[in-house]
C-alpha cells in the first residue's frame, strides 16, 4: 500500500472514530499573563481617565450654554449649598406655593451631603458636574476586574470595560445634569464585583453608599442579594436581601413623609395604579392585564431595545443576572412620565451595572456555546472557532455605534440627542451671563427652569412664575418656563402681571433676558405675584430627581 493510501484509511478511521477531541493550547506563562494584565489595566485606567476629562468638559459646555436648570441641577446645587453651610439638605420647593424643606422630602439621597466639604473648596454647580464624571468613570475598573474574572481573558476583558465607557446609556447618564442615583452605577458595579469574589466587608460598604443614592436603590439591592443566594449557593447574601428591602420600605413609608409631611409626589406618576404606594403595588399585582400591557407597551419595547443592542444584547444570554434590573424596569415602564423610558435620562443609572455584568457573562457564555460544549475547561476552549477578545471587540463596536446613532457624543449622527451645536455658547447665553451677573449672592431670587441651576447656591431660591416674595427676577422669554414645563400662554400671563406690579422695576433687557429688582414693599398684594391662578401653574415640579 502507498503512503498516500495508507494516510487516507488512516484519516478514515480517524474520521470513524468520531470528532476530532480539541488539543489544549499552550497559553503565557505565570510572569507573562500578569504583564499583559499590567499594559490592559494601563489601558482601561487611561480610558476612564479620558471618559472623565471629555465628559468633565461637555458638561461645563452644557452648563455654561444653560441647557442644564434647576430641575434637576439647581435642586441638588441648593442641597449642597445648603449643608455645606449648616442646613442639612435644605432646599427651596419648585411649586405653585413654595417652601423650605429638606430634600429627604423629595428623595432619599443623603449622599449628597458628601459634596458639601468640596463644595467649601470650588463653591460652583461645575463642581457637582466634574465629580460625577470622575465617579462615573472609575466603574471602569470594576468592569474590568469583574471581566478578567469572568472571561479569564485580559484581551477581552479591557475591551469590554472600554464597552462600558462608550455605553451610550452612560454617556446620557453623566450628561444629563447630576444626580445622585448617577453615583450608584459605579458602586453596584464595585458591590457586583466584590460579592461575586466573596468579599464581603467591602461590598458592604459600597452598598451602604449605594443605598444612599435614591430610594430605590434598595429595591435592585435586594434582588442582587438573592441573585448571589442562588450563584453561591449560599443563604449569607439573603442578608443583603434582607436588609435592601428593609431600608426601602422605611425610606418610602417612613423617611419620605416624615420630612414632606405626605407621601411621596413620586406616586402620581403611577395615578393609574392607585394613589398611595401600597395601592400602586396591589394593583400592579392583582391586575396582571393591565401591568402586562404597560410594561409591552411599544415606548418600552423601543427603550429596552435602545438598552440592549448597544451592547450587542449579550445580556439576553444572562437572563438571571438582567433580572437584578426587574424592580427599576418596572418603575420604568409603568410610569406615566415619558422620561423614565428614555436612555437620554439618569432613570438608566440602576440598569446600567446589571446590563453590563449580564454582557459580561452572557460573552462568556456565547463563547463556549460557539465551542461546542459550555463546561470545557478555558485551555480546551483555547483557538476553538472565535476568540473572546473577538466577542468582546463586537460588543465595544456595537457601543460605538451607539454613541453614532443615538449620542451622546458630538459625532453622533443627525438628530440624535446631543450635537456639536448643542455645546455651542450663544449671544443669547452671554445675556444671560449678564443678566445673572448683576444678582447679588444670597438674595431672594426667582428664575426661570432654564436659569434656576446658576441662582441655586442660595438658601432660597424660587421657580417662576412665584415671585412673590423675590428679591431679584430673571426671566427668559426665549424658554417660557412655567417652574419644569413650556407653556408660553401662562407665562406671558405670569410676565404681565410681573411688569404690572409696582414693587418691581427692569433693570435688564437684552435678547428676551429680563431682569427685575424689587424696590417697593410688600402691601399684603403680594400673593398675587405668587402665580397664575390657573390650574395649570399650581402644579407641582413633575421631574425633579
Amino acid at each position: 500500500m502507498s503512503d498516500r493510501r495508507r494516510r487516507r484509511a488512516a484519516g478514515g478511521s480517524r474520521r470513524a472514530a468520531g470528532p476530532p477531541v480539541p488539543v489544549p493550547v499552550e497559553g503565557p506563562d505565570e510572569m507573562q499573563t500578569k504583564s499583559l494584565l499590567r499594559r490592559r489595566a494601563l489601558y482601561v485606567i487611561g480610558g476612564a481617565i479620558l471618559f472623565a476629562i471629555v465628559y468633565s468638559l461637555l458638561s461645563w459646555l452644557k452648563y455654561r450654554a444653560y441647557m442644564d436648570a434647576r430641575f434637576d441641577l439647581g435642586n441638588m446645587v441648593q442641597a449642597v449649598y445648603n449643608t455645606a453651610h449648616g442646613r442639612f439638605l435644605e432646599i427651596t420647593s419648585g411649586d405653585a406655593q413654595p417652601r423650605q424643606m429638606s430634600r429627604l422630602g423629595s428623595h432619599v439621597d443623603p449622599v449628597l451631603a458628601l459634596f458639601a466639604l468640596p463644595w467649601l473648596v470650588w463653591p460652583s454647580p461645575v463642581m457637582l458636574l466634574v465629580g460625577q464624571a470622575v465617579v462615573v468613570a472609575t466603574g471602569a475598573w470594576p468592569s474590568f476586574r469583574l471581566g478578567v474574572r469572568i472571561t479569564r481573558d485580559p484581551d477581552a476583558s479591557a475591551l469590554l470595560a472600554g464597552a462600558y465607557l462608550l455605553y451610550p446609556a452612560l454617556g446620557f447618564l453623566v450628561l444629563n445634569e447630576f444626580h445622585p442615583v448617577a453615583l450608584a452605577t459605579p458602586l453596584l458595579l464595585w458591590a457586583f464585583l466584590w460579592l461575586e469574589e466573596g468579599r464581603w466587608t467591602r461590598a458592604a460598604v459600597v452598598l451602604v453608599l449605594a443605598a444612599a443614592c435614591k430610594e430605590t436603590v434598595p429595591l435592585v439591592i435586594a434582588l442582587m442579594g438573592a441573585y448571589f443566594a442562588v450563584r453561591k449557593r449560599s443563604l449569607w447574601p439573603l442578608l443583603v436581601t434582607s436588609a435592601g428591602a428593609a431600608w426601602f420600605v422605611v425610606a418610602v413609608w417612613v423617611v419620605i413623609p416624615h420630612y414632606s409631611g405626605d407621601q411621596s409626589a413620586f406616586i402620581a406618576r403611577y395615578g393609574e395604579y392607585g394613589s398611595g404606594a401600597g395601592e400602586v403595588v396591589k394593583t400592579a399585582l392583582s391586575r396582571p392585564d393591565q401591568t402586562i400591557a404597560d410594561l409591552l407597551s411599544a415606548s418600552n419595547l423601543r427603550y429596552w431595545l435602545r438598552l440592549l443592542w448597544p451592547l450587542g444584547f449579550t445580556p439576553l444570554l444572562s437572563p438571571l443576572t438582567l433580572l437584578i434590573t426587574l424592580p427599576e424596569l418596572v418603575l420604568n415602564a409603568l410610569s406615566t412620565t415619558v422620561y423614565q423610558r428614555r436612555i437620554e435620562f439618569h432613570y438608566t443609572a440602576l440598569e446600567i451595572p446589571f446590563l453590563f455584568a449580564a454582557a459580561v457573562l452572557g460573552v462568556t457564555r456565547l463563547w463556549r456555546r460557539l465551542g461546542g460544549a459550555s463546561r470545557k475547561t478555558a485551555g480546551l476552549m483555547r483557538g476553538e472557532r472565535v476568540r473572546r477578545s473577538t466577542l468582546a471587540l463586537a460588543v465595544l463596536l456595537c457601543a460605538l455605534a451607539g454613541n453614532y446613532f443615538l449620542g451622546p457624543l458630538p459625532f453622533s449622527l443627525p438628530g440624535a440627542a446631543y450635537r456639536g451645536g448643542h455645546y455651542a455658547r450663544t449671544a443669547h447665553a452671554a445675556a444671560l451671563d449678564e443678566a445673572v451677573a448683576l444678582i447679588p449672592d444670597g438674595a431672594r431670587v426667582s428664575a426661570n427652569n432654564n436659569a434656576g441651576a446658576q441662582l441655586a447656591a442660595r438658601r432660597v431660591a424660587y421657580v417662576f412664575p412665584f415671585y412673590a416674595d423675590a428679591e431679584w427676577v430673571i426671566v427668559d422669554q426665549k424658554r417660557p418656563f412655567v417652574f419644569d414645563k413650556e407653556d408660553a400662554a401662562q407665562h406671558s400671563l405670569a410676565l404681565g402681571r410681573l411688569v404690572m406690579d409696582p414693587r418691581f422695576v427692569s433693570v435688564y433687557a437684552k435678547d428676551g433676558v429680563l431682569l427685575f429688582k424689587r424696590v417697593g414693599v410688600d402691601d399684603g398684594a403680594g400673593a398675587s405675584g405668587a402665580a397664575s391662578p390657573d390650574a395649570a401653574a399650581r402644579r407641582s415640579f413633575t421631574r425633579p430627581s
